[in-house]
């Protein structure tokens, strides 16, 4: 009798690995969360690329019904949100914003201070992915730049296609000059 319960008892166990296991394999890929272009400052009169990641485009698509996002910029010290125009998704790509802080504020407000980035659907009262915490500058302190970093645009992928292509263009424009 022993033996019968002991051979229950582990096939229940197994079951429930297995049920586990199935659980673990359904859910949602992790998030690569929202990103914006590198900089050494994020100063008010610059533009800047914010990238929602296609899967995490893809699942809140899946969940809410709609595949157009927006981009919510929300000056905590000044106490006002700005909305994007609404982008499409497109199957397997990153969706991707320009955001100016500048552009985002009233004519009488400063874009000075902190900004917390959001991205939901387009008309769904959804959850929104974020919050990208930024602190804007008027300028950028001495030994930085406002400017951003080529390579923080867009997937990993885009980003090494991007530096490989700089490089063999550098290294073209060096080879024309050295002859």
């Amino acid at each position: 009798m022993k033996k019968s319960v002991l051979a229950r008892s582990s096939a229940g166990i197994v079951g429930a690995a297995a049920v586990a296991g199935l659980t673990i394999a359904m859910a949602p890929a992790a998030s690569a969360q929202l990103a914006i272009t590198t900089s050494t400052a994020y100063c008010a009169g610059t533009t800047y690329t914010i990238t929602f990641p296609a899967a995490d485009a893809a699942a809140m698509a899946s969940q809410y019904g709609a595949n157009n996002f927006v981009l919510e910029a929300t000056n905590t010290t000044g106490n006002f949100t700005w909305w994007s125009a609404p982008v499409t998704s497109t199957s397997g790509q990153d969706v991707t914003f320009q955001w100016t802080p500048s552009s985002s504020v009233p004519a009488s407000a400063s874009a000075v201070g902190s900004w917390n980035l959001y991205v939901t659907e387009s008309g769904v009262a959804a959850a929104a992915e974020g919050p990208l915490s930024v602190t804007v500058v008027q300028t950028a302190p001495s030994g930085t730049t406002c400017s951003p970093s080529t390579l923080g645009t867009g997937s990993a992928s885009q980003s090494l296609g991007s530096l490989l292509s700089n490089l063999l263009s550098s290294l073209s424009a060096s080879s024309t000059t050295g002859q």
